[in-house]
């Protein structure tokens, strides 16, 4: 007996409605009228009948209704069990990141994924770009977390769009504007982030004639955001970095408006594991719900 067949006659008759049974199982009005007639043809008796208030089983119907239902929790505790097979709630996710996705977003989604499944292993991999596409190419992680996926060699799933703000030290009289223009950057000592780190930042200051004098360097944003409020310079850093730790150093936007787009990356979304496909679901729910 064909099990979808035997979930279109519950949902109908739980329902009510053929049609309000097919439009919540994704069939076609004519699809589901037709499995109906075919199930009926194979148990050899009508199991519905038309009443005033919509569809209703039949006698018969209701004597196979608690069978059918059993028959449906049994197919849906096998496939639960040969997805353990597969892999779906066991196993490895190895997650590149970006430091501040890891800090600000993996926790959250980890919490989400992990109340359903407790059993799977979850190891992040912190980096910058560099980092993070060497990472990919070797297949030494399932997915990556980070910006500027596109062409990467690997299928790229656009999630967010994260501002780019100028950091100025309090007392500075560019923290005072409502923005900061770019050209305002090439006359300000810049604290530049590391190479491997620094993608969107050189792309920014690539628009400029010439790049401002680069006092220092550093791998750490946390590092940056700490010599900017002591008033050794200015920096670029993201929205996502700077809105969520306490810092005296002003942000603010930059004009033109400068961003970065946050996404997903997977080597082969139809070869991803089970569990890794489930991850994913996770993240986007995760991203969606902070808009």
């Amino acid at each position: 007996m064909n099990i979808r067949k035997c979930e279109a006659f519950v949902r109908a008759v739980e329902l009510g409605s053929l049609s309000k049974a097919a439009e919540e199982l994704g069939y076609t009005q004519s699809g589901i009228s037709h499995m109906m007639q075919s199930l009926e043809e194979e148990v050899g008796f009508p199991l519905m009948v038309r009443t005033s208030s919509g569809i209703q089983a039949n006698s018969e119907g209701e004597m196979l209704l608690p069978v059918i239902r059993q028959l449906l929790n049994t197919n849906e505790s096998l496939e639960q069990y040969i997805a353990k097979i597969k892999g779906a709630d066991t196993g490895r996710i190895r997650i590149a990141a970006y430091p501040s996705v890891a800090t600000y977003w993996l926790p959250g989604i980890i919490r989400d994924f992990q109340k359903d499944y407790p059993h799977v292993e979850i190891q992040i991999i912190e980096g910058g770009s560099d980092t993070i596409e060497e990472i990919m190419a070797n297949r030494q992680a399932e997915l990556c977390l980070y910006a500027g996926g596109e062409g990467k060699g690997f299928e790229w799933i656009p999630l967010r769009r994260d501002r780019l703000l100028a950091l100025v030290p309090p007392e500075h009289p560019l923290s005072r504007e409502s923005a900061v223009p770019l050209e305002a950057l090439l006359n300000e000592e810049f604290i530049m982030p590391m190479p491997g780190y620094d993608g969107e930042v050189r792309f920014i200051l690539d628009k400029l004639p010439r790049w401002p004098h680069i006092l220092f360097s550093a791998c750490s944003d946390y590092a940056i955001i700490n010599m900017v409020a002591e008033g050794l310079g200015v920096s670029i850093l993201p929205d996502l970095q700077l809105e969520n730790y306490s810092h005296k150093a002003v942000a603010l936007p930059m004009e033109p408006p400068q961003e970065r787009t946050l996404g997903l990356g997977v080597p082969q979304m139809k070869t991803a594991s089970p569990v890794t496909r489930n991850f994913i679901q996770y993240v986007k729910r995760y991203v969606e719900g902070m808009n």
